[in-house]
């Protein structure tokens, strides 16, 4: 794959235009549980220690504002986002230079940052099949684990539901797992105790003991 889907782009926007620059606006359920997945992508640092970061698929820099409210606004931050609608409203919110519109399948990716997150990239698959999203899961986790020094996290779906959504992207851990070894390693952590349906995942370049 060697661009963000179609698809995928067209949905947010869809989302963004529909109910602004709130959760919704970004494909959420409600504010509440956007915070909660904001915090557990916190905590892929230990704390105060996400300084130089990328977000990928940033929105409109909801991820920021978080920090900023937690007080642990990063020294270097960029928010990256094939929708020119959530990166103009981000640059009016945060300042131009903090934020771009890019896609890292089509074009070389920016850094290295220490650490680089996607919140809710790879949730949503809309129209897309399963294996289409698998396709684009690996092409983006792959850019993404060459753009860290240090790690990276994201979330997907749970396969361990009553009944998965036709528009989500239900993902089975030892799969992603399997995955995420052959890219990068056993140095992986899958965190599924917040009380959401899904699942996100540390991946590290360095053991435990060296953090």
């Amino acid at each position: 794959m060697d661009r963000s889907p179609e698809t995928l782009h067209d949905y947010y926007d869809r989302c963004l235009a529909d109910h602004g620059d709130t959760a919704q606006g970004a494909g959420w359920p409600n504010e509440a549980d956007r915070q909660t997945r904001f915090g557990i992508m916190r905590e892929l640092a230990p704390a105060g220690q996400m300084q130089d970061l990328c977000d990928l698929a940033c929105g409109t820099g909801a991820f920021l504002d978080h920090l900023i409210a937690a007080g642990q606004p990063p020294r270097r931050y960029l928010g990256l986002d094939i929708s020119e609608a959530a990166i103009t409203t981000a640059q009016a919110k945060h300042g131009a230079e903090h934020f771009a519109r890019h896609d890292i399948l089509r074009d070389p990716a920016p850094g290295p940052f220490d650490y680089v997150i996607a919140n809710g990239l790879f949730t949503v698959k809309d129209s897309l099949s399963q294996d289409e999203m698998w396709d684009f899961l690996r092409a983006a986790t792959t850019a993404m684990w060459e753009m860290t020094r240090h790690g990276m996290a994201f979330n997907v779906m749970s396969a361990v539901v009553d009944w998965q959504r036709e528009d989500l992207f239900h993902v089975e851990s030892d799969a992603l797992l399997r995955w995420l070894y052959g890219l990068a390693g056993r140095r992986v952590i899958l965190r599924a105790d917040y009380d959401l349906y899904e699942y996100t995942a540390y991946v590290y370049r360095s053991p435990i003991a060296e953090r």
